[in-house]
């Protein structure tokens, strides 16, 4: 797997740690190449005064932005976030003087904290080998992502269904639940170039997190098709078939696309949540399944995932998917995202809602 590394700045302690990082990936076959050659992921060496990214020309291009703090304060999670956004990265890496920079068991003085989009947030002791078990398998992860759309879906489904209200209707709740967190506030701190060029590489119009899809059959469309809610839009105010809530009618697993049905007046820039890939796995692989729904919260007692894998992939899809199939009842449960959320399966969107109403805890716990 090839890699790139740049850097803005100078920082003596970022670059040792980098060296070591660095270091073991050669140990692991891994090739350091030039930015625009065929690369896997970056190394972004930079710093949390004066972040800088790295423009990737493709989503498959992860960017893992190394940066130091003096402290972990209760800020540094605010921090690292903000540093993640600015430097557009996967996750952010950052080394922190633990125990007042008093060597522990494992002869670390340092710890390193992870940053996700998904506001991961979670640390472990300075080891290189430890940093690039972390990092390495989302490297390697493959987004399936893209959308083809269709102006097929029948008439009588232009503008609702009993399917489609109930889910703007879970939707509302879900903001009421306290599951919709709002999502980093981008226009705060980026430009509207940077932005439009995060939107456009990831086929978004906003940000925001979970989602929401319901089974419907519908006959002429195939065997498996489910509405799901729209990527980037706010789950509270639900209103546009074609637009804030999407009917899946398939998945193109070798190229990576969820297939549409949309109607004539649909937003051509509409495109379905990144987890559409992972719906369409647990609809077509538990035909019991009639909804699930993705949240940003937790539950007790729950089987969880062993890797962090980004939304919209297809590694995090199959995990889960594996999960599900060491349950007892894998079309009426939820399980666990590591430090993410939760996907949580029922036989409609009425018995998940009664089922998890109380239960829910919205600070997700995190762990290595």
């Amino acid at each position: 797997m090839k890699f790139a590394i740049i850097s803005n700045d100078t920082d003596l302690l970022r670059d040792k740690i980098a060296e070591s990082i660095i270091r073991r990936c050669l140990q692991h076959g891994h090739e350091i190449a030039s930015p625009d050659d065929d690369i896997k992921f970056v190394l972004n060496l930079t710093s949390v005064k004066s972040p800088q990214f790295f423009r990737r020309r493709s989503q498959s291009i992860f960017v893992f932005s190394l940066v130091t703090a003096e402290n972990a304060g209760e800020d540094l999670h605010a921090i690292c976030y903000t540093t993640l956004v600015h430097t557009l990265s996967n996750i952010v890496l950052c080394a922190v003087p633990s125990n007042g920079g008093i060597p522990d068991a494992s002869g670390s003085s340092y710890e390193i904290y992870f940053t996700t989009p998904e506001s991961g947030f979670y640390h472990l002791p300075l080891d290189p080998e430890a940093v690039y078990q972390q990092i390495i398998p989302i490297a390697g992860a493959h987004f399936a992502m893209k959308n083809k759309l269709s102006t097929d879906l029948p008439r009588r489904y232009w503008k609702t269904s009993p399917i489609v209200q109930k889910i703007k209707d879970y939707g509302k709740e879900l903001d009421k639940l306290g599951a919709l967190p709002a999502p980093f506030p981008l226009k705060e701190i980026l430009s509207k170039e940077t932005i439009q060029h995060i939107y456009n590489l990831f086929e978004m119009k906003g940000l925001s997190y979970g989602n929401l899809s319901a089974r419907e059959t519908i006959p002429e469309l195939g065997g498996t098709t489910f509405w799901m809610t729209a990527r980037g839009v706010n789950k509270a105010k639900l209103s546009t078939v074609g637009k804030d809530v999407l009917l899946v009618k398939g998945f193109d697993f070798e190229q990576g696309q969820a297939l549409l049905s949309v109607p004539p007046d649909y937003d051509p820039k509409a495109r379905a949540s990144v987890d559409a890939v992972e719906h369409e796995l647990i609809y077509r692989s538990f035909p019991d399944v009639g909804a699930i729904v993705h949240v940003h919260s937790w539950m007790d007692g729950v089987l969880c995932t062993r890797q962090n894998y980004p939304c919209g992939t297809r590694e995090l899809a199959e995990e889960v998917l594996n999960l599900f199939l060491q349950t007892d009842n894998p079309a009426q449960t939820a399980v666990g995202l590591k430090n993410h959320g939760l996907t949580i399966t029922g036989p409609s969107l009425d018995e998940i809602f009664k089922r998890i109403r109380g239960k829910l805890l919205t600070q997700v716990p995190m762990f290595t």
